[in-house]
């Protein structure tokens, strides 16, 4: 079961051109978890950190390819707790937990839908510090070794990029307002929302505002794996489209071991009725490590590592 008395949800172990000189398009510079009236900044506090550990990595028969994660769905159980207390629990658990974090790193993806068009599946390896607020991304598909650090407070708050190619061989690196149409290209959020942490923030808010009954039904899903991992999914929906509904379903999933989100699915409303709802966005988070002790090295385009400059 989900709840028992007295004792937590989750254990506690747990403008579309590029520029002038290089016709390239960064769209792909817009990632992030949620809604877009969210920044890292209210991200920075953290309480002591745990010891660090990793998460090991899937097994080739729970992921079809790189790109694709496969969810296996159990019972769902029938409990007399109000699911939607139960489901605001959960995320306020996940913010407990991430406040305890220093740094991660994963493999992100993400799909969205821009302009009635779902667009390619995106993969990234990522680095994230909470303090300053702070993300490296190193592109596997598509355009692969393309990168883009932001840290909050540096670089006159401004995203350094780099494409791949004759793209790089033009303009090197770049300087790109986070906010602006050349980093944000087709992308419904920018940098700057990205992260595990947005996500929480995100959805806790989302949920604060909108879960209500009568207006809501919430549904958990125990017993379920994602990429071979065991997790609760968090299936949220508003039957009706009401002013202030952001989304018409929501799926969360949270890692068992971690307490934290790995997974986030948003739909929209269907256009017409028997039509099935669209996915909107789609976020996952793999191979997650978490305080690996990441510092300023990490996120400096100097890094030998890195392919920063113009050669």
């Amino acid at each position: 079961m989900l709840l028992r008395s007295g004792r937590p949800l989750f254990p506690s172990h747990v403008s579309r051109s590029w520029n002038r000189r290089a016709f390239v398009t960064w769209g792909a510079l817009g990632i992030a978890m949620g809604p877009t009236f969210l920044d890292l900044k209210g991200m920075t506090g953290r309480r002591p950190n745990p010891p660090s550990h990793a998460i090991p990595k899937s097994s080739p028969r729970d992921v079809a390819d790189a790109g694709e994660v496969r969810v296996q769905l159990a019972a769902v159980p029938q409990g007399s707790v109000d699911p939607i207390a139960r489901a605001k629990q959960a995320i306020s658990e996940c913010q407990s937990r991430y406040l305890r974090l220093r740094d991660y790193t994963c493999t992100f993806t993400k799909r969205e839908r821009i302009d009635g068009r779902l667009t390619p599946r995106h993969v990234m390896e990522m680095k994230s510090r909470i303090e300053p607020a702070s993300i490296y991304f190193r592109f596997q598909a598509p355009n692969r070794g393309r990168e883009a650090i932001y840290v909050e407070g540096r670089h006159d708050g401004r995203v350094l990029a780099h494409d791949v190619g004759f793209g790089k061989w033009i303009a090197g690196t770049m300087r790109l307002d986070p906010q602006g149409s050349m980093a944000m290209g087709a992308s419904r959020h920018p940098i700057t929302e990205a992260g595990i942490g947005p996500l929480i923030e995100t959805v806790a808010q989302r949920w604060a505002d909108e879960l209500t009954p009568g207006e809501s039904l919430v549904t958990l899903h125990t017993g379920m794996h994602v990429d071979g991992r065991p997790c609760t999914m968090i299936e949220s929906v508003h039957p009706r489209r009401q002013p202030g509904f952001l989304f018409h379903k929501v799926n969360l999933y949270i890692d068992c071991e971690l307490g934290l989100p790995t997974r986030f699915e948003a739909y929209d409303w269907p256009r017409h009725p028997g039509a099935s709802a669209e996915l909107v966005e789609e976020y996952a988070y793999r191979d997650i490590r978490l305080d690996v002790g990441l510092s300023d090295e990490d996120f400096d385009p100097a890094n030998t590592r890195y392919s920063f400059g113009r050669f």
